[in-house]
């Protein structure tokens, strides 16, 4: 199965990548002794502290090639793959119908995302205050990045 690696349109390209919850990561560990493995062999093939396997198992750290060696050994073709089969068992649901909550989830994310920024162009409707603020940024980054920092502070932001 292959899924999207990237995000909606009109977003940076930047892969997804799944974090599994608690129950997942139990799911995870099963699968990794039912196929006669474990987290200190992992470790030793890695030449990482078992702990590490075990944070990224349950979603509390990120290491890629730790994921990667991972769903190598459960023969998938990515860390997504492992999280989704995961989370498909866990909440008794196809994967399927777990994509597509996600996307309609994400879809709703960034549709109200837009109707901020329509609004906020309200403010602004010919672009001005923006277009001043970039070309202050351009010309004295210290100044725009303070400037930036007390419209947060003040909740203009």
């Amino acid at each position: 199965m292959s899924i999207a690696l990237t995000k909606a349109p009109g977003k940076p390209k930047k892969p997804i990548r799944y974090n599994p919850s608690r129950k997942e990561g139990l799911y995870i560990l099963y699968k990794i002794k039912d196929s006669g493995s474990g987290f200190s062999e992992i470790a030793r093939t890695l030449n990482v502290h078992q702990s590490n396997i075990h944070k990224v198992t349950y979603g509390l750290r990120r290491a890629a090639r730790i994921e990667s060696e991972i769903a190598r050994l459960l023969g998938k073709a990515s860390w997504n793959d492992v999280v989704l089969e995961a989370r498909s068992a866990v909440q008794e649901k196809p994967v399927e119908v777990i994509l597509n909550e996600a996307y309609q989830k994400s879809q709703a994310q960034n549709q109200a995302h837009n109707e901020e920024m329509e609004a906020a162009k309200g403010d602004d409707p010919d672009g001005t205050i923006l277009r001043l603020f970039e070309e202050s940024l351009a010309a004295n980054p210290k100044a725009a990045k303070r400037m930036s920092r007390q419209m947060t502070m003040r909740g203009l932001v």
